[in-house]
């Protein structure tokens, strides 16, 4: 059984406490942590939305679009409800209902969203040909470290300290898709459109997010989980990896061979 170990006698946290136990302040921690990922998705996919449907000449989402997102709403919507049975002490409907929703909802997210790659990427070369199709390397460097962890994730739902955490950290690696329609070109305004632009204007809210979960394990348990480090490692490497490849002079040409344009 899981052991609670609080502050409410005066005491400092025990620093044995095992990622598998329940600190006091995790399930607050959870919360701050899944209501940073609603804010940081819909801070940039509201506005970008909203002056999309605004515009008359705007051409209109594909299908799969609307249906990506729409799983990403469930998607979010799903943790946020497994979130609050853990809370309410319900572990048997939150085992039940990952067991019915969370490979189904998943897998469909990640399928949706290299479908709306494919679709958007092809529509905005299709109005404009000089659009930057090398950006197919920072999408997939979105995508595939969230699809990784989340599998990693479900596979592990017996291990509660893991499963949480990857949970969180695979949705960490596609939040900034939200920041690059808020403050991306801003961003690029100011940096440059070289690699310290491109970095800094797809990947910051997730290394925030790294680190505020490194930071709270080292105060709740003394050390990093044992899963966090190649987790986080695997993060930043398909990072890197997809600024090198946007760069390389080559991937245009073969980003547009994959996209069939």
């Amino acid at each position: 059984m899981a052991t609670l170990v609080g502050e409410a006698d005066g005491q400092r946290p025990v620093s044995g406490v095992g990622f598998d136990d329940v600190h006091a302040h995790d399930r607050t921690a959870v919360l701050v942590g899944i209501g940073l990922l609603w804010f940081g998705l819909l801070s940039g996919f509201l506005p970008d939305m909203a002056e999309h449907f605004a515009s008359t000449t705007a051409k209109p989402y594909e299908t799969v679009t609307h249906l990506h997102a729409a799983l990403s709403f469930g998607w979010m919507v799903l943790l946020s409800w497994q979130m609050v049975r853990v809370r309410a002490g319900n572990m048997g409907a939150h085992r039940a209902a990952g067991r019915r929703y969370g490979a189904l909802v998943a897998g469909a997210l990640v399928v949706t969203a290299i479908g709306t790659i494919w679709a958007s990427d092809r529509a905005k070369l299709v109005i404009d040909p000089a659009w930057p199709v090398q950006r197919l390397a920072t999408q997939l460097g979105h995508l595939v470290p969230f699809a990784a962890l989340t599998a990693a994730a479900l596979l592990q739902t017996r291990q509660p300290g893991a499963h949480k955490r990857l949970l969180i950290m695979a949705m960490a690696a596609v939040l900034d898709t939200g920041l690059t329609r808020w403050m991306g070109d801003s961003i690029i305004d100011i940096l440059g459109a070289g690699p310290a632009g491109q970095t800094l204007s797809r990947f910051p809210l997730t290394w925030g997010m790294l680190v505020l979960l490194a930071g709270y394990d080292l105060l709740t348990r003394r050390r990093l989980h044992p899963q966090f480090v190649p987790a986080a490692a695997f993060i930043l490497a398909t990072e890197a990896a997809s600024i090198w490849l946007y760069f390389q002079p080559w991937w245009p040409a073969t980003a547009r061979g994959l996209l069939g344009v």
